[in-house]
């Protein structure tokens, strides 16, 4: 045998022996990239309005998130009835008459796995601001989300903020004795997920 094929001969040895364990590694890389995400301790959720005449500042919190991930998307659902603003009757109206919880339980947010930075070194942050899908009262609108995600010893902890306006969402905006809620309003989340 020349030298020639000598060396044809061992560079397809080293390939196969090298292959498999390319493969290995490249699917235990993606399987820990894409395992399916949960949430884990308690989160907060905060819907913020405002009402004029008089600058009224209305809060509704939720400890209640629930997270899907198929592997290409995240979507953040929080049911609604969770949802309190401290006034038991203005939390009926909001999800009786506005929101309507019996036909559209939940506001989602859905964003894609590929937009986000995921940290890789405990205690490391990353995030930047990407689009997202919110959901409430069955209508999507697409919205930028500013997010940051810090490595912890179990998965991360995820805060995330936007803005929305309640009309695009098919939403009557409540007034009350004069008073007029804006129909622009923020949400933030704080939760901890787990690596699947």
């Amino acid at each position: 045998m020349n030298r020639s094929a000598l060396r044809s001969t061992n560079m397809m040895r080293r390939l196969f022996v090298i292959a498999p364990s390319l493969i290995v590694a490249l699917a235990v890389y993606s399987g820990a990239a894409e395992a399916a995400m949960g949430v884990t301790g308690k989160p907060k959720v905060a819907f913020f309005a405002t009402a004029t005449p008089g600058a009224l500042d209305i809060e509704g919190d939720s400890s209640t998130v629930n997270v899907t991930d198929d592997g290409t998307k995240l979507a953040f659902a929080v049911p609604m009835e969770s949802v309190h603003t401290g006034i038991d009757m203005r939390d009926d109206h909001m999800n009786n008459e506005f929101v309507e919880i019996s036909k559209f339980p939940n506001a989602t947010l859905t964003v894609a796995r590929a937009d986000l930075k995921f940290p890789t070194t405990l205690g490391e942050t990353a995030g930047g601001t990407i689009k997202g899908t919110f959901n409430v009262h069955g209508v999507d609108v697409v919205e930028d989300v500013t997010y940051t995600l810090q490595r912890s010893k179990t998965g991360y902890r995820a805060r995330a903020s936007f803005k929305f306006d309640a009309s695009q969402h098919g939403i009557t905006i409540p007034s009350y004795l004069g008073i007029t809620v804006d129909p622009k309003m923020n949400a933030e989340v704080t939760v901890d997920l787990i690596d699947g």
